[in-house]
């Protein structure tokens, strides 16, 4: 346990020296800032048991894939968005709500999917209650349903469950 409080520590000082530039007023302040977030960090996401470096290998490239995915879904979504905002004569513009219910068994996992939703153009996520996801859309012709499977199946991959619902 102590290793895994020492690692979040290095990597959180670590952000906050990057976000501020290193500037000398705001390590006081990361003095503090850093060991809170930290310890907020153990209550969104706690710590695990060990299970080898194999599995940590296993999540590592999940999320190394979950990464170029999404680049990929940010690229080709992005073309979609100017493509829909900058047709002329006509926009194919026609934004929407729906309801979204995820898979994902675990909390972080689930606010995880909702965040990395809205890197994909033409999704926002607006609420997330239990395993419910309001989702804001700029065309109701979308697949946003398919994006977020995917997207959730990738997850639960770097969770450790070989696909949504836990199922290993």
């Amino acid at each position: 346990m102590l290793i895994s409080v020492v690692q979040r520590l290095v990597i959180m000082a670590v952000l906050w020296l990057a976000v501020t530039e290193a500037a000398p007023g705001a390590l006081a302040y990361g003095a503090v800032i850093v060991p809170v977030v930290t310890a907020v960090s153990y209550v969104v996401v706690p710590a695990r048991r060990r299970r080898g470096a194999g599995h940590l290998l296993t999540r590592a490239a999940a999320a190394v894939r979950l990464a170029g995915w999404i680049l990929a879904r940010s690229l080709i979504g992005g073309a979609d968005v100017a493509r829909r905002a900058f047709t002329l004569p006509r926009t194919d513009i026609a934004p929407a709500w729906m309801t979204y219910r995820t898979m994902l068994t675990t909390r972080a996992g689930r606010v995880g999917s909702a965040l990395l939703m809205n890197l994909m153009p033409g999704t926002l996520s607006a609420r997330l209650d239990g395993d419910v996801l309001e989702i804001h859309v700029i065309s109701n012709g979308m697949d946003v349903q398919e994006q977020l499977g995917a997207l959730e199946t990738r997850i639960a991959r770097i969770e450790g469950a070989a696909q949504p619902g836990g199922a290993a």
